[in-house]
């Protein structure tokens, strides 16, 4: 299962949560997800890819930005 972590700045509000929440459950490609509006961070987890991922969060109206926080100090430093 492939792990997907994102920075999505435009959630702010436990609407936009909920929102996301209903997007991700209806695709049944995803696995698990976790939704932390105190970071602006979501990280889904399934059978699909990272562009996949970003496209379902597109979808639901917001503007996801791949995020390095789950590589680790060196997995940043050579990520493209």
């Amino acid at each position: 299962m492939e792990k997907h972590v994102f920075k999505v700045s435009d959630m702010n509000c436990n609407g936009c949560v909920a929102t996301i929440q209903q997007g991700l459950e209806a695709d049944e490609r995803v696995e698990t997800f976790d939704i932390r509006l105190s970071k602006k961070q979501v990280t889904i987890g399934g059978d699909l890819s990272s562009e996949e991922s970003a496209e379902i969060l597109k979808n639901s109206g917001f503007n996801p930005e791949k995020s390095t926080e789950n590589k680790g100090f060196l997995g940043s430093l050579f990520s493209s």
